[in-house]
């Protein structure tokens, strides 16, 4: 989970289309919120990723469902009020179904609080700093093993070998070894990494995570500041470091 911006509700979503929206699923129960409008203007502000768990959904093998943080069940009333809608996958919206934050206890909405004042990872895992972060991991299933635990293992194995191969050729430049080719691998690669670690990346938390905390990460980014290598990566950190959920 990493912090995401609100913003305005898309144009068409005004103040009208809400009262009619809201008093025709009082009528008929209909699916008013699957409007493409707001299903894209959703997609759009989680840069295409389930708002809390982070899986991409708007691939072939994968969708989008509209999740409201305040059940339309108990609040008919906020069925397509911007504030209370999420992008979803079919998994985490299932797994909260007619939770109630209000009567059974709040859990985190990226949209309001950053998810690492309640959340860490640790050996892959979500970890909870506070009762709203336990009742978001429980809640929502966020440490499914074979959705998602198994996944960040592969994650951060690939993230760990990628960094010990990108030390190896750091250590042939500083041994000798300085020309253009090698030099661009190095920092093309170093890069690569981290565009994984940017909010548009799938997992992109767990991956900054595991990246900044990395013994071989760190000992590339002092080399590369010493070599004055490190300038055109900087950016990328900083964003980075945003989202990591450091424990």
């Amino acid at each position: 989970m990493i912090r995401l911006n609100r913003g305005n509700p898309p144009q068409e979503l005004d103040a009208t289309t809400v009262s009619d929206l809201t008093a025709e699923f009082a009528a008929s129960g209909k699916s008013v919120w699957s409007q493409p409008y707001i299903r894209e203007a959703l997609l759009t502000l989680s840069r295409s990723k389930c708002a809390y768990c982070e899986t991409k959904v708007n691939e072939e093998s994968k969708y989008m469902e509209v999740e409201h943080f305040r059940c339309k069940d108990i609040h008919p009333d906020l069925v397509v009020e911007w504030d209370n809608l999420l992008p979803a996958c079919k998994h985490c919206n299932g797994h909260k179904s007619t939770y109630d934050v209000d009567a059974e206890g709040m859990i985190a909405d990226p949209f309001t609080t950053d998810p690492a004042i309640h959340f860490y990872f640790q050996n892959y895992r979500l970890r909870w700093r506070d009762d709203i972060g336990r009742r978001s991991i429980d809640t929502l299933y966020l440490n499914e093993t074979t959705r998602l635990v198994s996944v960040r293992l592969r994650i951060g194995e690939t993230v760990a070998q990628a960094l010990e191969t990108i030390r190896d050729q750091l250590e042939m430049y500083i041994s000798g070894d300085q020309t253009t080719r090698r030099r661009n691998q190095i920092t093309r690669g170093v890069k690569r990494l981290l565009e994984e670690a940017q909010p548009s990346a799938e997992f992109s938390a767990l991956t900054a995570t595991v990246l900044l905390t990395d013994p071989n990460y760190l000992w590339l980014k002092q080399n590369l500041s010493d070599l004055g290598l490190w300038q055109e990566l900087a950016p990328f950190e900083a964003i980075a470091l945003t989202i990591a959920l450091l424990p």
